[in-house]
């Protein structure tokens, strides 16, 4: 039986935008996006997390019907304002700027946990989501979201499991993935760079 790897798409998924960069049309990064946070889907406990990540990823998708860029869609929101236009873009929700930047955030969070789990084959599954957790989202939630969270984390499966979900074995899927994680993280770091361009304090990965 098919593991997540292969019905996600998301390899593929994000080939297409790797190889656009910031000229995605914003469908295509949500598309590819829903795919990456689709691996919360066998994690017990993130339901929470992954419901957050999916309503800034179809922010994005719907904002750029018509196939809007990446680019184009923080344009259109951000050139030529100030300072305290910005901060506020940048803390509407409703905005594709402020979706990506956290759609960013979360995508980097997947992408870190992804890399200590193959990095470090005797590291538990829950470690490795507050590794990822702790240099993505959490230095950005307040107190409440924090605890919420490491409480969450707690029902995770084991490491074993988790894996098994993945495809056929650990060692393909994480070849397959590890071959393809740098070229990731370098299109979420371009995205997050042009981000701070626009304002290095409101959007700041």
């Amino acid at each position: 039986m098919a593991g997540w790897l292969e019905t996600s798409g998301v390899l593929p998924k994000f080939d297409v935008c790797i190889g656009k960069g910031l000229d995605t049309p914003g469908g295509e990064f949500y598309e590819a996006s829903e795919a990456l946070i689709s691996v919360f889907d066998l994690i017990s406990g993130m339901s929470m997390a992954s419901g957050d990540m999916r309503k800034n990823a179809v922010t994005i998708q719907k904002l750029s019907a018509g196939g809007t860029t990446l680019k184009a869609l923080v344009e259109a929101e951000c050139a030529g304002k100030s300072e305290k236009e910005l901060k506020k873009i940048a803390g509407d929700g409703a905005t594709a700027s402020c979706a990506l930047l956290w759609l960013a955030r979360a995508l980097n969070f997947v992408i870190k946990l992804l890399d200590v789990m193959i990095e470090d084959k005797t590291k538990k599954l829950s470690d490795c989501v507050m590794a990822g957790y702790e240099v993505s989202l959490k230095p950005h939630h307040g107190f409440m979201v924090k605890g919420t969270f490491t409480v969450a984390v707690k029902a995770a499966p084991s490491r074993e499991a988790f894996i098994a979900k993945l495809g056929p074995s650990e060692e393909k899927v994480f070849a397959d993935i590890g071959a393809k994680l740098p070229a990731m993280k370098s299109l979420i770091s371009s995205i997050q760079d042009f981000l701070v361009s626009k304002d290095a304090k409101h959007f700041a990965p």
